[in-house]
């Protein structure tokens, strides 16, 4: 009886350490294959991460060689730009020696343009080419045909070719385009004189002085009493002081200069072309 139960409990302690050892074992197994899951894991992250810096690193490397070569078509730009301006520089020139040349071989035959060197009235080309000319008052009365020079003529012939002929933009303001007007008739800054000169809003009266060609300074009533560049034409109504002005709208606006009808009585300057 007693060696059966020493047998008995033989065989119960061995079936409680077999128990206990495949518990152990699937423990074991469990906490190795998850270890081993980690580490993969983990070298899957760590390889990731060194493709991400690698791609990282390519990347900026690829942003260095854009920015450079960025600069270097910036530096092009710039380069091409300069020769342009002096490309156009001597364009300027050329065609200013060709238009000089043109306006002395128009003014050689002055009745192309008027009837007397010294008496301007639009003719009949100028009036099928512009019809507020239409509104001069020469046309009709020749008690107001006005006296002018051979720059005046000079002025109003490359002016009228500018505006109507070739319609040239002259971006800019109003002074911007008489000022190129006078320099491509030939009378640069230095060639020009100064007849009238005083303070905006100052009353002018001396309205006999003004000459075809000249360039005026003058309130534009009809803008908001801005003040106003133009070319003195010729007058609708003198007693008015109602004038005919050739001159560019400003404002940077990418329109030719036009004829226009304008009350002179606000004039403040008064510059004439001189030899």
């Amino acid at each position: 009886m007693k060696e059966y139960k020493e047998i008995k409990n033989s065989l119960f302690f061995n079936r409680t350490s077999l128990i206990t050892i495949l518990i152990l074992m699937f423990n074991v197994t469990f906490i190795n294959a998850q270890f081993w899951k980690f580490w993969g894991n983990k070298q899957k992250i760590d390889s990731l991460e060194l493709i991400i810096n690698k791609d990282r690193k390519s990347f900026k490397k690829e942003v260095a060689q854009v920015y450079l070569s960025l600069k270097i078509l910036q530096n092009k730009t710039d380069s091409l730009s300069y020769d342009l301006i002096s490309t156009q520089q001597t364009l300027d020139s050329l065609a200013f020696k060709l238009i000089d040349k043109s306006i002395s071989d128009t003014l050689s035959t002055p009745k192309k343009l008027v009837d007397s060197k010294s008496i301007f009235c639009p003719d009949k080309n100028f009036l099928a080419e512009s019809e507020k000319l239409k509104n001069c008052c020469c046309l009709n009365d020749e008690s107001c045909l006005s006296e002018t020079t051979d720059n005046g003529l000079r002025v109003i012939n490359e002016g009228h070719r500018m505006a109507i002929k070739s319609r040239s933009i002259v971006k800019g303001s109003c002074w911007d385009f008489v000022d190129r007007v006078f320099t491509r008739s030939g009378f640069n800054r230095t060639n020009r004189e100064t007849i009238y000169s005083n303070k905006k809003g100052t009353k002018f009266s001396q309205f006999d002085i003004l000459q075809p060609g000249d360039w005026v300074y003058h309130v534009n009533y009809s803008f908001h009493n801005v003040e106003h560049s133009a070319i003195f034409i010729c007058w609708k109504d003198f007693k008015k002081r109602i004038a005919i002005t050739l001159s560019y709208a400003g404002q940077n606006k990418s329109v030719p200069g036009k004829y226009g009808l304008y009350d002179l009585s606000g004039i403040y300057n008064i510059i004439r072309p001189k030899n």
